[in-house]
């Protein structure tokens, strides 16, 4: 026996030598990024694998694909494999036309040498699609364009598409199957955004907000969403009359960042800011602090104007914040009977339809507010009130549509209707149909509207729209028109910041960029204070009234010829003409604030409206100025030369023109001389 195990055991010693050395042979690893892979007849879609070298590996991994049908192709066929550390590579699967729709059960193949490697996945072939979905990520407040953020598009449980979103936030998928989709959005210091449910090609733009992170550090997983009737009943695809019961619920076993901040619910429409999603006739469902809605229901103006009576099919829209700005957006289908008797209504069409286009300018790095330290809403001299909330999400460039409606017979639903060429039209908006005996002059105050926010609103573009009373029949208004501006800033100039031995009566100096803009005018209101005392504000322009600069765009435009600039405000509620080049109302022509029409600037000498507290400075003291009012507008030639354009640098009000305040401004300080 003694001979029988020693030939045993140096078997046993030279096997274990075997596979010592089988295991130090250079080789490497290949894995997917994802199991699964979808992408449409006709398209190709990419995909990830990681490599990792093992025991000094170097060298060409040649990539096939082993049971693919024939259309289906593999780029590129070959990745170089070097080093200790995991690398990133993009394959891309094209899939021809004639390939069949369906699931292919596929094995990626990575041979180098005698080394192969193998990983398996599924190719899900979809049918062609030739539909498109297009959008803009927004951030908070002004709603700034996020740029460079990650896109992936899901359909029906995987991935079908990426994307990075370009420099004004935008993008497009295109070639899209009909159906339900998931878009998820990601960027370093950003929060995580998801929109569940988008129904391509019934809604073909969408716009996705995406704020900063309120920690960094945290997760940027949106929370997840139970949505349901009571909490147990299904809710999607379901049929309601003339009320919606709800319940939202996060799920607290996944990833979020406790606490919630806000769950919005609304039908027909995104809910979010009241300035946006509410209206005089509708309004949508909102909760703060909370992870479970409890039982809730939408009636009344929530559901106003929206269904029918044989039952329409509608959207009923979720959207929920977790505390680090994480956004859940979710939209699901149900159909929805209205009994509402205003639908038998003969309705007559709205009148004096204005459409008014707003663009907020975006902050930049230097803007503060130093001092005061509530600076805001004084309108009146020397007097400083507290500042109202910023302008809400998604509303860099939007549409304000208001109208009247005083006929007897009370609409069902007012559409609001959008076009680029005054023929063919598509509607952006309903609203509750209501009607009003008042219909005030100015426009801002006509008692119905719709703000219009969509994420395609481009600067330069002519956009006509109209408003439909809808009851028994279909009643249109006579077109409005708007050509929104691009965001306007007016910089300030002189006395320079932080500059020394100024003058004790300066020459104030901000630049206007009118002309470049496209824009027929602007209006500002400079304040002037002594940071010694804080609210204490020297000089308040025409007492907190607006100067109003014209530099000329000529007959089609402000009437002002061109190369000429006229200068006017209201103080008291008074015309006073300051410059005049032209001798347009003055033919003393007076040049009372100077202006450079070819370098854009306009010069505001100290007390020139004689509302200064002071007749000089005091000598030797710190002073800060900036714009409390600066926004630019255009005239509308086709409608009586209203102003159907503004863009609003800053606007300290949230109680009257937009409606909305614009706080952020530049801020310079000086100190006078002796």
């Amino acid at each position: 026996m003694r001979d029988l195990f020693f030939p045993l055991l140096m078997g046993l010693a030279l096997l274990l030598a075997a596979c010592s050395g089988s295991g130090n042979a250079p080789s490497f690893t290949l894995s997917l990024e994802s199991t699964t892979l979808a992408v449409a007849q006709g398209d190709s879609g990419t995909f990830q694998i990681t490599t990792t070298a093992q025991n000094g590996f170097t060298g060409t991994v040649a990539l096939s694909l082993e049971g693919a049908p024939a259309g289906v192709s593999l780029s590129p066929t070959s990745v170089q494999v070097t080093g200790t550390a995991p690398a990133t590579h993009t394959l891309t699967i094209a899939v021809d036309g004639t390939v069949e729709s369906g699931d292919y059960p596929i094995t990626l193949k990575g041979a180098s040498g005698a080394i192969t490697k193998l990983a398996d996945f599924t190719l899900k072939v979809l049918p062609a699609g030739s539909h498109t979905l297009s959008g803009a990520i927004l951030s908070e407040g002004a709603g700034a364009p996020v740029q460079g953020a990650s896109l992936r598009l899901y359909f029906q449980g995987t991935l079908l598409r990426t994307a990075t979103s370009d420099g004004e936030g935008r993008f497009t998928f295109d070639r899209l199957p009909e159906g339900g989709y998931r878009l998820e959005v990601q960027k370093s210091g950003m929060a995580g955004s998801v929109v569940e449910g988008i129904p391509v090609p019934a809604m073909s733009s969408v716009t996705v907000i995406q704020k900063p992170a309120f920690d960094a550090s945290a997760t940027t997983t949106p929370p997840t969403l139970k949505i349901t009737q009571n909490g147990t009943n299904s809710l999607e695809g379901q049929t309601f009359t003339n009320t919606i019961p709800f319940r939202v619920q996060v799920d607290t076993s996944k990833d979020y960042v406790k606490p919630m901040r806000y769950i919005y619910v609304a039908l027909g429409r995104t809910p979010g800011s009241a300035f946006l999603s509410q209206t005089a006739t509708s309004s949508r469902s909102f909760f703060a602090s909370t992870e479970d809605t409890g039982s809730q229901t939408l009636a009344g103006s929530q559901v106003a104007g929206l269904g029918d009576t044989d039952g329409e099919r509608v959207y009923l829209e979720v959207v929920a914040y977790d505390f680090n700005n994480n956004r859940s957006h979710y939209i699901l289908p149900i159909t929805f009977i209205n009994t509402a008797s205003t639908q038998t209504s003969t309705v007559s069409a709205p009148t004096q339809v204005a459409a008014t286009a707003i663009t907020l300018t975006q902050a930049v790095g230097f803007y503060s507010v130093k001092a005061p330290l509530s600076l805001t809403v004084p309108l009146g001299k020397g007097q400083i009130g507290e500042m109202p909330l910023a302008a809400p999400e998604g509303s860099n460039l939007y549409v304000e549509v208001r109208w009247c409606y005083t006929a007897s017979a009370v609409p069902f639903a007012f559409d609001i209707e959008r076009s680029q060429d005054g023929q063919n039209w598509t509607r952006v908006g309903t609203v509750g149909g209501a009607r009003s005996a008042s219909c005030p002059t100015s426009a801002f105050n006509r008692p119905f509207f719709f703000r219009d926010a969509s994420s395609d609103l481009t600067p330069g573009q002519t956009y006509y729209y109209r408003v439909v009373a809808r009851g028994a029949n279909r009643a249109e208004s006579t077109p409005s028109s708007t050509t929104p501006l691009p965001p306007f800033f007016a910089p300030l100039q002189a006395p320079a910041d932080e500059i020394k031995n100024v003058s004790k009566k300066p020459n104030f100096v901000i630049g206007h960029p009118q002309l470049n803009l496209g824009a027929d005018g602007a209006a500002y209101n400079l304040v002037l204070w002594d940071t010694l005392t804080g609210d204490n504000v020297t000089w308040q322009t025409l007492g907190g009234g607006l100067l109003l600069v014209e530099f000329g765009t000529g007959d089609e435009g402000n009437g002002i010829p061109q190369g000429e600039a006229l200068v006017y405000g209201l103080p008291g509620g008074n015309l006073a003409v300051y410059t005049d080049t032209a001798g347009l109302l003055d033919s003393s022509r007076p040049n009372v604030v100077p202006v450079d029409v070819f370098q854009g600037t306009v010069t505001l000498p100290y007390n020139f409206d004689g509302y200064a507290s002071l007749p000089e400075l005091q000598a030797l003291r710190t002073y800060a100025w900036q714009l409390y009012v600066s926004y630019a507008y255009k005239y509308n030639p086709d409608e009586g030369y209203r102003i159907s354009a503004y863009s609003v640098q800053t606007w300290p009000s949230s109680t009257s023109f937009i409606r909305l305040s614009r706080p952020g401004t530049q801020v310079f300080e000086f100190t006078t001389g002796e």
